[in-house]
């Protein structure tokens, strides 16, 4: 989940009960069975707090190594794939130069060619899509934090962090179990009190980047869907065989192209700024 959770409830939250302290013996007969079974009780509850930690460690261990794993295998699948892409484009613009100097071929041919070249090459193209949307979510969890720093902000921003008066409805307050379990000192709560406000203001700016990604994922990919529309309106003014001789003198003629697109792109953007 984001990081809205973190202003209403803790994150894993559900350990409150077990870090209240077990009730003591009651009098009368048998204290001492009941002492004995209670004294069992904290110590199995001991050995299951020892273990959990180490077990969360390994699975959280085991999570990252999987995750990397992924990661390893997407960039070396992206740059085998981009291999395979520049050399299915090869293909592709030898088929078309075929297919245009046969004054026999089918434009439906033609187009069928075309098609494939739009959805692995073109930008607004369905592969590009895919790896757009891949990386963005990448980036999203990548930004959010880890639980543990989300339990450490949460804790921060509560105002019964630095109050050790207890509420009779809600039992121990949230600085009197910390200071039990953890075993923080005065001073210590002092100095978390006196970074509360930037760490609010850190979160705060957490939600205002989460918020512009997402709006970037939209912005992407209506750019793509406008785009995908007006070429097709575009190229619908062409019959097939004069998109591919297009294509085909785009490619041949990149060298002295890109440097009068990126001159026209100074200027427009030069008339812009004025």
């Amino acid at each position: 989940g984001g990081v809205g959770s973190m202003s209403s409830s803790p994150p894993g939250s559900g350990s409150g009960s077990g870090l209240r302290a077990g009730g003591g013996g009651g009098g009368g007969g048998g204290a001492e069975d009941e002492s004995d079974a209670a004294r069992e009780a904290r110590l199995a509850g001991g050995r299951k707090r020892k273990r959990t930690p180490v077990n969360e460690l390994e699975e959280k261990l085991a999570k990252l190594e999987e995750e990397n794993s992924s990661l390893s295998q997407h960039l070396e699948s992206v740059s085998c794939r981009e291999e395979t892409i520049r050399n299915y484009k090869r293909e592709m613009k030898l088929k078309m130069g075929k297919l245009l100097c046969n004054s026999e071929s089918p434009e439906t041919e033609i187009a069928a060619v075309l098609t494939q070249f739009k959805q692995l090459y073109e930008h607004y193209g369905e592969q590009r899509q895919q790896e757009v949307h891949f990386h963005l979510a990448q980036l999203e969890r990548l930004m959010l934090p880890t639980k543990n720093t989300k339990m450490v902000l949460w804790t921060i921003a509560q105002d019964e962090m630095y109050s050790a008066t207890p509420d009779p409805v809600a039992g121990p307050s949230l600085l009197s179990i910390l200071t039990d379990e953890v075993g923080f000192t005065d001073s210590q709560i002092a100095k978390l009190s006196e970074h509360r406000d930037k760490m609010n203001r850190l979160t705060d700016d957490l939600h205002r980047s989460l918020a512009l990604l997402r709006k970037l994922k939209k912005s992407v990919d209506e750019n793509q869907r406008v785009f995908a529309d007006k070429m097709q309106t575009v190229q619908s003014a062409l019959t097939p065989k004069q998109i591919a001789r297009l294509i085909l003198f785009v490619e041949a003629n990149r060298a002295k192209i890109e440097p009068a697109l990126k001159t026209a792109r100074q200027i427009r953007q030069g008339s812009a700024d004025v």
